[in-house]
Order: structure tokens, then C-alpha cells, then sequence
């Protein structure tokens, strides 16, 4: 079962190993044309690879969410957008492509929530990774709020409710605070980012959460139905 809502991409108003812990350059220095061609063969390859894994994790859940939002630095990508400009070349870690296609190949929707203070930056990385249309909207600014106010936004805007979302970033102090709001959340390895493992145990724990939910839904229910 996913949240079935139809929900339009808008733009932002604000502003191998199998760990995956490894990151990988995106864009290669190419060396001619050839081993450009083959750069960009090989990494097609690998995202093919791991998305077919993804797949096959998403089909063993009977439930799963409506939308799913990635942190940006040191969740999908292993550098802090702060500190580069906006002609570096960006490089992702290596499963996060993959687990993207994957999602959006389920029909799953995607959000970005970002503490960056350069969304410029940021949003320039997202456009030469090409994953700007894999978003249903994008929350990229600087906030003392640990994510709060992301999320407020995201939910405004997509409709879903926090329960319905999944959400991979890799600072404790956002986690717990986005977690209290509802939102199933996972904290990823700074220096690993998002990957199959983490894929996995964000879905289980997604579906963990619905089922208790549930069971507490039917007891409160079953009481009343005594009174």
C-alpha cells in the first residue's frame, strides 16, 4: 500500500562496495572520449545494479511511504555545498542514484530538506547529477529549527501526512527533532550517506511503525466498543 495522492513537482519558493560507504566521482576527468564513454558506461551500469536491488526491497513490503525526503550533504552526496563553489564537479555516494530511480519507479514521491546556507549551490549540484525532476518539491535553506520548518513546508505542499514520510539525513540533532513530529527517520553514516542497508532498515522500521499504529488503532476500537 503507498499514499496515492497525485502530487505535481513545484520549484523551492525558500530560497564497488556493498555498504555503499565508499563515494564515487560522478565526473570522472576524462582522459579522450573513449574513457569518458566508458566512465559513464560503467556508472550506468552501477546504478542499474543497485536499483534493481532497490526494487526487489521495495516488493517485500506491503506497506510503504508516500513520500520519502533526502538530506543533501553527507546523506546523498559527500561534501558540504558550503564549502564549494558552484563550479566543482559534485560526486555522489554510490548507491543513492540507483535508490532514487528505484523510488520513482514505484511511483513513490521524493523531497529534499536541506539546512544549506548556498541552495544556490546546491541546487546547481542537483542540475549536473540530473536529479532535479526526481523531486515533488524541494525545501533548501538555512534554519535553526533542525528541520521543523522543512518539513511544515513539505507537508503543506505535498499534502502528506508526516506518518506517510521516510526521511535519511545524517545529523542526530535533525533526526530526533523530525522524529518527534511523526516522520519514520533514519541517521546515516556521515561518511557513507544513504545506501541499500539503510534503504532497507528505513523501510522496515516505515512498516514496523504502521504496524503497531494499527494495532493500537484496532485496541482503542475494540474498547470503546465496551463502553
Amino acid at each position: 500500500m503507498v499514499w496515492n495522492k497525485s502530487i505535481e513537482r513545484v520549484d523551492e519558493t525558500s530560497q564497488s562496495n556493498p555498504r555503499g560507504d565508499e563515494p564515487i566521482d560522478l565526473l570522472p576527468p576524462p582522459t579522450s572520449d573513449r574513457s569518458t564513454a566508458a566512465a559513464v558506461a560503467r556508472r550506468r551500469m552501477g546504478d542499474e545494479r543497485v536499483k534493481a536491488e532497490a526494487l526487489q526491497i521495495l516488493g517485500r513490503f506491503e506497506v510503504l511511504p508516500g513520500l520519502v525526503v533526502f538530506d543533501l550533504d553527507h546523506t546523498i552526496w559527500p561534501l558540504y555545498c558550503d564549502c564549494c563553489s558552484i563550479g566543482d564537479s559534485p560526486r555522489l555516494f554510490r548507491h543513492a542514484k540507483g535508490i532514487m530511480c528505484a523510488l520513482k519507479e514505484k511511483g513513490i514521491a521524493m523531497a529534499v530538506a536541506s539546512r544549506s546556507s548556498t541552495p544556490d549551490i546546491a541546487n546547481a549540484f542537483l542540475d549536473k547529477l540530473e536529479l532535479q525532476p526526481m523531486f515533488v518539491t524541494k525545501e533548501i535553506f538555512d534554519s535553526w529549527t533542525h528541520k521543523t520548518e522543512h518539513f511544515q513546508r513539505i507537508q503543506r505542499t505535498t499534502g502528506i501526512p508526516y506518518e506517510s514520510m521516510l526521511f535519511f539525513d545524517d545529523e542526530h540533532r535533525n533526526f530526533a527533532t523530525v522524529s518527534k513530529m511523526g516522520v519514520t527517520s533514519i541517521l546515516v553514516d556521515w561518511d557513507g550517506g544513504v545506501n541499500l542497508e539503510m534503504f532497507k532498515l528505513g523501510l522496515n522500521n516505515f512498516a514496523a511503525k504502521f504496524a503497531a499504529s494499527s494495532t493500537d488503532k484496532d485496541e482503542k476500537t475494540s474498547l470503546n466498543g465496551w463502553n
